[in-house]
């Protein structure tokens, strides 16, 4: 089992109200398909036909992406953070989603994400804090996710002993939305209410309503 942190403002737009409300993570360089089932060659020829990239800043798109695809494991843990807290989540599969188009900016390659809760930044041990402010775009925790330190905030995660197999004692990911992960949402939903954008503050708007509704 892993934790990894993800940059949540790609190209100075902020996504965590997106992440959280639809529960996924996610990196851009779309228009090059679904990268699963495709060899590194494959990967380069694509990337190169969709972007100008230097060899150097070609490696680390593809490090990136690579790590994203394959590194990343279902089971694993996620953070992301924004000005005031770290989102932490139980990673699901990889897949690429380029319904709404492949404009640069567009997150086309994800995971899906079952989110845990939220930790105040100042709470997070020096270990996390070295995790969450790498200037990378997907940095993986150096340590064991019990070094974290994590279980104090998130009763649900949990490291399995060492030697133990497979994902027994782990829960279902169904089982996981608590209340943590509930004023995480709303936290996000609020502060998407002072978007510049119309389209961002109607769907907060509505979102909140939607749970009031059904309180």
């Amino acid at each position: 089992m892993n934790l990894f942190y993800i940059q949540s403002t790609i190209r100075g737009m902020s996504h965590v109200a997106s992440f959280l409300e639809d529960n996924f993570i996610g990196m851009t360089w779309p228009g090059t398909g679904d990268l699963e089932e495709m060899s590194p060659e494959e990967w380069n020829e694509r990337l190169r036909g969709h972007y100008r990239l230097e060899d150097t800043e070609l490696a680390g798109v593809m490090k990136d992406l690579h790590a994203f695809v394959h590194t990343m494991q279902d089971g694993d843990y996620v953070i992301i953070k924004d000005d005031e807290w770290a989102y932490v989540g139980d990673l699901g599969d990889y897949y690429y989603d380029d319904s709404l188009g492949v404009e640069e900016d567009f997150i086309c390659h994800r995971r899906g994400v079952t989110w845990l809760g939220r930790i105040p930044l100042e709470d997070l041990n020096d270990k996390v804090q070295a995790l969450i402010h790498q200037a990378a775009p997907l940095a993986q925790f150096e340590h064991r996710v019990s070094q974290a330190q994590l279980d104090r905030y998130l009763t649900d995660m949990s490291e399995p002993t060492e030697g133990t197999e497979g994902t027994e004692g782990k829960s279902s990911p169904t089982t996981k939305v608590n209340k943590a992960t509930i004023d995480a949402a709303l936290h996000v939903m609020r502060q998407a209410l002072d978007s510049e954008d119309i389209n961002i503050r109607v769907r907060a708007a509505e979102a909140i309503l939607q749970y009031a509704r059904s309180q």
